[in-house]
């Protein structure tokens, strides 16, 4: 409630609630995909990257699971003669067209959910396979060059990885080899959040090999009596890792309907073979609570000085907590309050741009949408919010490498 958003606030060091405007990058109140709207090819994205390349210049990417056969494509690039239009961008597919038809074929793209973009220029796609639910392909993880906007590897997830028609893939993120090593932009460990399966998958792209760990604190706090439906029974909901520069790094994780954040040793989730014996009951003791936040989060990305960010559901504010400090109330800062702008978060990341400068990006849209619900044809339904991350943590207006434009209001 908005009480506990205050009882943050000023446990923070007596900070007080002042409107934060962020950049808003492009926002849609259109939902029709393509040029022809008799189609009924309506769109709802859930992840945005934005890549940042020479001279300023950059791309946003948006996944759009399929909710029908007729969805044209599911993964997009806002058209490049759109890159400075803030309402209602055209999207054009990524790479192309011939990778999202038919979308029952398996060569292609069936149902992008999540990306990430590594310092190597790839793009990382998890996609589902489904189509409404319904599992028409094996999820996938695909990893494109962003130079030559080519295929580099693919990887479809063995059956015991994933719950057919169930899974719902909720997070991605991909860790490097350290810095100077030779095989660092050739491999890569992407670690995927299966919220509705209740698991996180490891992806090895170096060997090729994936695995699946399940642990009690990647369940939903309640389970008893309720079907694997509905928000409240989302189970491991997020990942974030330490930065790369960390001596002991751990992987943090949360579930939809917890106010707790959960760490474990990364070199524990590394090891494939411990999760693949039946030694894997005994590491129970190794997922460790921090701490509550008293409140529910949903997504979180951490940056390279080991700041978490987390956006708390319907309260239209963004919370960072740094790794090296305890994980109570007096540790937690809101960093914005904008309740305009920052709804339900479905995608948040951070990217560098082209100056080195890390910045956060959010795909925030109206709950409505989510469940059913009716929205004016001139309300915003969703749109890409950001902010440099000093800039956030140092309470300064928001810049963004994007544009030279100031944050637009709400």
């Amino acid at each position: 409630t908005i009480a506990i958003l205050f009882s943050l606030l000023w446990a923070g060091q007596g900070q007080q609630l002042v409107l934060k405007e962020l950049h808003t990058l492009h926002r849609w109140t259109n939902l029709s995909l393509g040029d022809d709207q008799s189609k009924g090819n309506r769109f709802l994205p859930v992840d945005v990257d934005i890549e940042y390349g020479d001279e300023g210049r950059h791309r946003t990417f948006l996944t759009i699971p399929r909710l029908s056969l007729v969805t044209p494509f599911t993964l997009a690039t806002v058209v490049p003669e759109d890159n400075a239009v803030v309402d209602n961008p055209r999207l054009e597919p990524y790479p192309n067209g011939e990778w999202h038809v038919p979308p029952n074929n398996c060569s292609g793209i069936t149902s992008a959910i999540r990306t990430f973009i590594d310092e190597c220029w790839r793009l990382w796609v998890v996609d589902s396979g489904q189509v409404n639910s319904v599992q028409l392909c094996p999820p996938q993880v695909l990893t494109f060059d962003l130079v030559k906007d080519e295929l580099v590897q693919r990887h479809s997830l063995p059956p015991n990885s994933y719950n057919p028609s169930v899974s719902i893939f909720t997070a991605l993120v991909v860790d490097l080899a350290e810095s100077g090593s030779p095989n660092r932009c050739l491999g890569g460990k992407a670690y995927i959040a299966d919220a509705w399966g209740y698991g996180l998958i490891v992806f090895d792209s170096l060997t090729g090999r994936s695995w699946r760990i399940e642990h009690e604190t990647m369940k939903p706090s309640t389970m008893v009596g309720l079907a694997r439906s509905g928000s409240s029974q989302a189970g491991i909901f997020t990942v974030s890792l330490s930065p790369s520069e960390v001596k002991d790094r751990f992987l943090y994780f949360h579930t939809l309907n917890a106010f707790d954040e959960v760490r474990v040793s990364l070199t524990l989730i590394n090891n494939e073979t411990l999760w693949k014996t039946q030694n894997a009951s005994d590491v129970g003791g190794h997922f460790l609570t921090l701490g509550t936040r008293g409140i529910q989060c949903e997504s979180e990305v951490m940056d390279q000085s080991g700041n978490l960010f987390c956006s708390l559901i319907s309260l239209g504010a963004l919370i960072s907590w740094n790794e090296r400090s305890n994980y109570t109330a007096d540790d937690l800062r809101v960093v914005a309050y904008n309740p305009h702008k920052i709804k339900f978060v479905t995608g948040l990341k951070i990217n560098r741009n082209a100056k080195g400068e890390e910045e956060l990006w959010a795909l925030s849209s109206e709950p409505r949408l989510f469940v059913g619900g009716d929205l004016a044809e001139t309300e915003v339904k969703f749109q890409i919010i950001g902010c440099r991350t000093a800039d956030l943590l140092a309470n300064t207006p928001c810049s963004v490498g994007a544009t030279d434009a100031t944050p637009t209001a709400a």
